[in-house]
């Protein structure tokens, strides 16, 4: 009678054993997706939204999607689910090109050479020097930009309307900024140029009848030779006050699939515009020689479609190659994420690349220094 109940291919396993191949069975599922979604958001980005926009929203969540995949690695090798384990390394290894331009791991500082010459750079969205919502207490802004004492300052959302003789924020600090930048360029859009050194104008790549991303360039007679900086201010995310104020409250559950989808159908258009803006700003990269400093606020983070078609072959990171861990410079309505960019190409070098936790505008300026 004892053999009726046994199985044909011996015997019946015990019940520790049963429960550790569910266990084992459900973290190897569990990494296998986590696998994939890190993998989808990272190389999301070779995919052009015209053709499908999910990838570029993952692209956007790349760093959220890297801290989870990262705790779930710990837990798995907490609990030596090994085979598990290396289902998640081996998607952090594949996904370490996209990984290390948002989080670089540049340990050791780079030599720089005294015989050569530097160049220190700034790069700022100043919300208008948010002169709207105080015109009476002096720019945070302006001072940090001042104390900085960068050659080069390009800064996007630069006094729209007015003249800086025009902002009571800025007045305080004009006879300095007159000092300290002889050569200012004030576009009236957008983009502005702040130089210790003469530049002339360079035609935009930007259509002329377009009033929702601004570009401009100009050939700045810098130490070491001519050096064409380009400023960049691409289209916005086009979400509201409303839609911002939606992602904050993403966790009430009062509509949530109808404010995610509003918010959903925003970004898809707005990295579509991206993409023919990003074209616009490649054909000019294509069509310039030497020396080249692309600065400003790209309205997207490393990785994603926008960056990759301006970055192309040949153009590189100032963060990405002497930064070190993740940085933000959007720090508004819960999104943290960086979207403000040096990039450079040609004989510079970069020395040191940061991001400061200052001024008073919803996005953090960027500073590098180059050798040249």
């Amino acid at each position: 009678m004892k053999n009726i109940f046994r199985l044909p291919f011996g015997k019946s396993p015990s019940g520790k054993s049963r429960l550790r191949t569910i266990v084992t069975a459900l973290c190897t599922i569990f990494a296998v997706l986590a696998a994939f979604a890190l993998l989808f958001s990272a190389y999301g980005g070779r995919v052009a939204p015209l053709v499908w926009k999910l990838p570029a929203m993952a692209t956007l969540v790349l760093p959220v999607v890297a801290v989870a995949a990262l705790v779930l690695l710990a837990v798995l090798a907490g609990f030596k689910q090994w085979p598990a384990a290396l289902v998640l390394v081996g998607a952090f290894c594949l996904s370490w090109p996209t990984l290390r331009l948002i989080a670089p791991c540049n340990i050791v500082s780079v030599e720089a050479d005294t015989c050569k010459t530097h160049l220190k750079v700034l790069t700022m969205n100043v919300t208008q020097f948010n002169w709207a919502d105080n015109d009476t207490c002096p720019s945070a802004n302006m001072r940090y930009i001042l104390d900085q004492d960068a050659d080069i300052v390009v800064i996007q959302e630069g006094l729209v309307y007015f003249s800086y003789e025009h902002l009571a924020t800025v007045k305080p600090m004009l006879e300095e900024l007159y000092e300290k930048y002889p050569y200012r360029k004030k576009h009236f859009f957008d983009v502005g140029i702040l130089s210790k050194y003469p530049f002339t104008e360079v035609p935009s790549p930007m259509p002329n009848d377009s009033l929702n991303y601004y570009i401009k360039a100009w050939d700045v007679d810098a130490p070491g030779g001519n050096l064409r900086v380009v400023g960049m201010h691409l289209s916005s995310l086009s979400l509201t006050d409303n839609d911002r104020d939606i992602i904050d409250k993403m966790n009430t559950h009062s509509d949530r699939k109808g404010r995610i989808r509003s918010v959903k159908n925003k970004l898809g258009a707005a990295f579509v515009a991206h993409a023919q803006e990003a074209a616009a700003m490649r054909e000019f990269i294509d069509n310039t020689a030497g020396d080249l400093l692309i600065m400003g606020d790209m309205n997207d983070t490393p990785g994603s479609f926008t960056y990759r078609t301006i970055c192309g072959d040949d153009v590189r990171d100032a963060w990405a190659d002497v930064g070190f861990g993740p940085m933000h410079t959007y720090h508004d309505h819960h999104l943290y994420v960086k979207i403000d960019h040096i990039l450079y190409r040609g004989g510079l070098k970069p020395l040191a690349c940061r991001s400061d936790r200052a001024g008073e505008s919803d996005h953090y300026p960027m500073v590098a220094t180059f050798e040249r």
